[in-house]
Parts: structure tokens; C-alpha cells; sequence
């Protein structure tokens, strides 16, 4: 189950809500019980996109869960609730700075990507490459890039990383597409 923190991280609650489940009448319209994205996960994997913007208490509510197995929704104070998931988070913050200790401390492995200015000229083209062909899949069209597009993907920057770049090429697309 993959869920982005990021989409709720101006609304702690909200995002709690999402991820763990809720109980009607724990927050301003909750008009019924909602499970959450964990109890929909049981059993398998949880990938939490942007997961440095999981507040302390969602990050202290998750490594409950991973060292004791069980977790609570939102408003509910009595009954516990059984999950056993495997945890896989990914954040664009050094996870030192942007996580807290007694939850980094569960994880066992951390894989570090590197930034795209630090991947070979190779790594990058196939990557263009790759996103290129995706859209032309996607819209059932063959799609030619000129050399200087080309050359501008491959040297510029982008302060999203290999997420903006993807976002970059669909918009070309999308907008190559709209005069197509």
C-alpha cells in the first residue's frame, strides 16, 4: 500500500486519520469509524512517500506498531488494533534531521539514491529515456526529442530531483501533445 505523508502534512489529524484509522467524532467530520491505510496494509508492505512529514506522534504511533504489533485509531482510546506490516519510507530530508531518533532506531536499513547532478551522463539519459517512452506508452503515440531538448534534460538541475525530472518530461509531453 503506498501513501504520500505530504498530501496531508498541513493537517496532522488528517493525515493521522488516513494512516491509522479513525473513530467517529475524533476530529470535525468524522461522522463514522474509517480504517486506515495500516489496517489496509496488514499483512503486506506500507510505503510512505515524504515520510518526514509524518508529525513525532504518527512516527511514535508507527514504532509501536513495528515493536509491539498493534497500533490505535484516531480518537479511540480503548480498543487496539492488530497490524503487522513491513515498513519502507522514502524522504528527499536527511532522515538524522528530518526523523526521530527512537523511530530511525527501528529501521534497520537505509538506502541513500543519489541526486541526479551526482549520476553518470549514462545514468541519465536512460533515465530521460525511460520517462520518454512511459509517456508515449501512456498516449499511444511515438514521441521524438529534439537534441537540444535533450541536452538541456541532461544538464539542468532540477530541485526535485529524479521526481522533477519525470514531472518536467510529462509536462513537455502534455503540452507537445495539446499542439499535436
Amino acid at each position: 500500500v503506498h501513501f504520500n505523508c505530504a498530501e496531508y502534512a498541513n493537517n496532522p489529524d488528517l493525515l493521522m486519520g488516513h494512516l491509522f484509522g479513525h473513530v467517529k467524532g475524533a476530529f470535525t467530520g468524522a461522522d463514522r469509524d474509517r480504517p486506515g491505510i495500516v489496517e489496509q496494509a496488514d499483512g503486506g508492505f506500507l510505503f510512505l512517500d515524504e515520510i518526514h512529514r509524518l508529525p513525532p506522534e504518527g512516527q511514535e504511533m508507527l514504532f509501536t506498531l513495528l515493536d509491539e504489533g498493534h497500533y490505535q485509531r484516531l480518537g479511540d482510546s480503548e480498543r487496539r488494533n492488530k497490524a503487522s506490516i513491513r515498513l519502507i519510507g522514502a524522504t528527499t530530508e536527511g532522515p538524522d534531521r528530518a526523523l526521530l531518533k527512537t523511530f530511525l532506531r527501528r529501521i534497520p536499513l537505509t538506502i541513500s539514491i543519489p541526486p541526479l547532478e551526482e549520476r553518470s551522463r549514462a545514468e541519465r539519459v536512460e533515465l530521460v529515456r525511460l520517462f520518454f517512452k512511459a509517456e508515449s506508452r501512456r498516449i499511444k503515440l511515438r514521441i521524438r526529442v529534439s537534441f537540444r531538448v535533450m541536452r538541456s534534460l541532461l544538464t539542468y538541475s532540477p530541485a526535485g530531483n529524479v521526481g522533477q525530472l519525470k514531472s518536467d518530461i510529462q509536462i513537455a509531453c502534455a503540452r507537445a501533445f495539446l499542439r499535436y
